[in-house]
């Protein structure tokens, strides 16, 4: 009779494995399909913003002065200001710096987030005199001599983050949908090699984006920050094309699997492992516990580290197939568990299949306990 707390593990482990092995992956399909079209609608939002952001700009850039006594919102008022005193914040990981002046009137004291703290924002000190440009009811720069300042509320630089985010987010999103789409037809005609193609496409895009925000977030105008995009392409797709390379290399090497042979373990270790299939008598789908018990009778599957308990007795008529890298169409999860070095024993019981995962240098021990497993008395 099993142990209670072996079966609720093993029962445990089935409902989570689920029943259908291809939903996980259809779920996946629908979902890089789903983010894709999220981040194609932000880039395109993002650059709705600019053409607006730019007017703004352009507006305030080309406000005449205003007449001396005379204000109007679509003009440049400048006003003269005393410095009280400079404050710096350091509530985030940049600094905040903020101008405290008082002019003659209404506006009475002022507290102005600077842009930055240069130039005016370090020259000044308090009780320096300064001008402040006004344009549509806000303080919109600072000046000291022939030194000038944006603070927070100018329209000049506001199009560059919504052009930056809309940049980054659109070869991401473009990649997402090639991959949802690319994968499905490529599981579909039964490939067992990795998408290569989609793998690199993956990397470009993923270099691609803080080109894009950078380019957005500092180029001098729109056509610039564009073109440097369009530059960066070429090295990062250079980039994804190394990556390929340099992956493809570690799996040669990751699939010669002549170094693995059996060492039948001497004494009781648990090791980290991950078993799909029928592997015990009326458990079906136990997907990985997590880890295997081996050298204290037959291996068993268990979630704790220790082996102390949830064990869970591979089935005795489990019979050793070959042993082989991973490929595209194992459980997903196993290569980011056990990365490129993973192995896997692929077993029969009966007619089903069974494969065990597992880190490569844990490799030859689970095959020797599998291979001079005792058989029940």
């Amino acid at each position: 009779m099993m142990h209670p707390s072996a079966k609720g593990a093993a029962e445990g482990a089935t409902a989570m494995a689920g029943t259908a092995s291809g939903t996980p992956r259809d779920w996946g399909t629908r979902a890089r399909y789903g983010f894709g079209v999220l981040l194609l609608l932000l880039s395109a939002g993002m650059f709705a913003l600019v053409p607006g952001k730019i007017a703004d700009k352009d507006a305030y850039l080309s406000a005449p002065a205003c007449p001396a006594g005379a204000r109007s919102a679509d003009c440049r008022a400048a006003v003269g200001a005393s410095v009280e005193e400079k404050v710096e914040v350091h509530d985030g990981k940049t600094p905040d710096y903020y101008l405290v002046v008082t002019s003659p009137g209404p506006g009475g004291e002022r507290r102005l987030h600077m842009d930055g703290h240069a130039p005016v924002y370090d020259a000044v000190r308090a009780g320096d005199t300064v001008t402040l440009t006004s344009w549509h009811g806000a303080i919109r720069s600072v000046r000291s001599g022939n030194a000038v300042q944006d603070t927070r509320l100018s329209p000049v630089d506001d199009w560059q983050i919504p052009l930056g985010v809309g940049l980054a987010v659109l070869p991401l999103g473009l990649v997402m949908l090639w991959s949802a789409w690319g994968f499905r037809r490529y599981r579909a005609r039964g490939n067992r090699s990795w998408p290569w193609l989609l793998v690199g496409a993956w990397v470009t895009a993923t270099v691609l984006c803080p080109v894009g925000f950078f380019a957005g977030a500092a180029g001098g105008d729109v056509p610039h920050a564009l073109l440097i995009t369009a530059v960066g392409v070429l090295p990062a797709a250079a980039v994804g094309g190394l990556f390929v390379a340099w992956t493809r290399r570690r799996l040669r090497r990751a699939a010669d699997v002549r170094d693995i042979v059996p060492m039948v373990p001497v004494r009781r270790k648990c090791v980290r492992a991950s078993v799909r299939g029928d592997v015990a008598d009326g458990m079906a789908g136990v997907a990985g516990l997590g880890y295997l018990l081996v050298g204290d009778g037959r291996p068993a599957v268990t979630p704790d580290p220790s082996g102390r308990y949830g064990l869970v007795p591979l089935a005795p008529s489990l019979v050793v197939q070959r042993v082989r890298s991973f490929r595209p169409d194992d459980p997903a999860g196993w290569s980011s568990v056990y990365k490129v070095n993973g192995i896997v024993i692929e077993c029969r019981n009966g007619d089903e299949r069974v494969l065990v995962a597992t880190r490569r240098r844990d490799a030859s021990l689970v095959l020797g306990a599998l291979v001079a497993a005792p058989a029940p008395v």
